[in-house]
């Protein structure tokens, strides 16, 4: 079988070395705007020095060069995975077996383009990874493959995302099988439908005021590392939480979400949070590099503190 990967890299990584060592792969195509990105570089540059043929996909050229070249290279198979752009649906019929996605969450229910974040923001102890048919939607197509992933508490996005990515060569291999059938694609329910849009900066900030501790400690984990972690404001500056774990102790009253209840330069940072639970800051990003907790102590930090959920001025404006 003939197989076209449009992919980001290195997340289509097992999915590349599938379809090269089993002979079926014909060329790679990449997001052009993704190439900027030194990770995504090292990838195109390994597989180009591997001799496959490669194109360059963007916004300008999907309709029009891109759809001449695949019809030029008349695959049997698209493999799309990590990529952003919308593909025009007279494009999806040009390969026998059509246009398949795979798709980091469960389908209907977590259409969209970042699935994984919201699946681990909203504490779901499992997500999926959905091969499904291109069609002229979002994510709308009828699935090929569903296939459960746990996700353990404490896990991160790149821990969940590399996880997944992992077994990507394996259900490759399935995918390619089963699509021969059309049998075996079967529409999605129309019952709990969601799309989950990219989230926002308000919904990457932690909100100490409504968020409780287990909501934050989601929220972090699914920050990190693709939106650099988790926004908050310290004394007017903005940084980010990268790592946090619960804390087992009675819970505390009278104090304020978002305050410090202790900071030593050995035993660390906790916070208060929303009904009297604390969480020990562990991983902060700031204009002074990604600290521990115990080290960003000795930048200033000082019990009584809070971290607050929006910026304010020194007139108490909200920015």
């Amino acid at each position: 079988m003939k197989v076209i990967l449009i992919g980001s890299f290195p997340a289509s990584h097992s999915v590349y070395n599938h379809l090269s060592k089993n002979k079926h792969l014909k060329a790679v195509c990449f997001q052009e705007s993704k190439i900027q990105n030194t990770k995504e570089n090292f990838w195109i540059n390994a597989i180009q020095k591997e001799g496959f043929e490669s194109f360059l996909i963007h916004s300008e050229n999907i309709g029009k060069q891109f759809k001449t070249w695949l019809e030029k290279k008349s695959p049997d198979l698209v493999l799309v995975c990590g990529f952003s752009l919308k593909i025009p649906e007279t494009l999806l019929s040009i390969p026998t077996y059509g246009v398949l996605n795979i798709h980091f969450g469960k389908l209907p229910e977590n259409r969209g383009p970042n699935p994984l974040f919201w699946s681990i923001k909203q504490g779901e102890k499992q997500t999926a990874i959905t091969i499904h048919q291109m069609d002229k939607n979002w994510d709308t197509g009828k699935t090929l493959i569903e296939h459960p992933v746990p996700i353990i508490p404490g896990e991160t996005f790149g821990m969940v995302n590399s996880k997944m990515s992992y077994m990507l060569e394996a259900l490759t291999k399935k995918a390619i099988i089963l699509v021969t059938d059309p049998s075996n694609l079967k529409s999605q329910p129309t019952e709990g439908t969601v799309y989950n849009h990219r989230p926002n900066d308000i919904e990457t900030s932690i909100q100490w005021e409504s968020q409780t501790a287990d909501e934050i400690e989601q929220l972090i984990n699914a920050c990190n590392p693709k939106y650099g972690g988790a926004t908050t404001f310290y004394q007017g500056a903005p940084i980010k939480i990268l790592e946090v774990s619960p804390v087992d102790s009675q819970s505390l009253l009278g104090k304020t979400p978002g305050e410090i209840v202790h900071a030593h330069p050995q035993e660390g940072l906790y916070v208060y949070c929303k009904y009297g639970k604390l969480l020990k800051v562990n991983i902060i990003s700031s204009d002074a590099g990604i600290l521990s907790g115990t080290k960003y102590v000795h930048l200033g930090v000082r019990q009584g503190h809070c971290f607050t959920s929006t910026l304010k001025t020194k007139h108490n404006a909200i920015i």
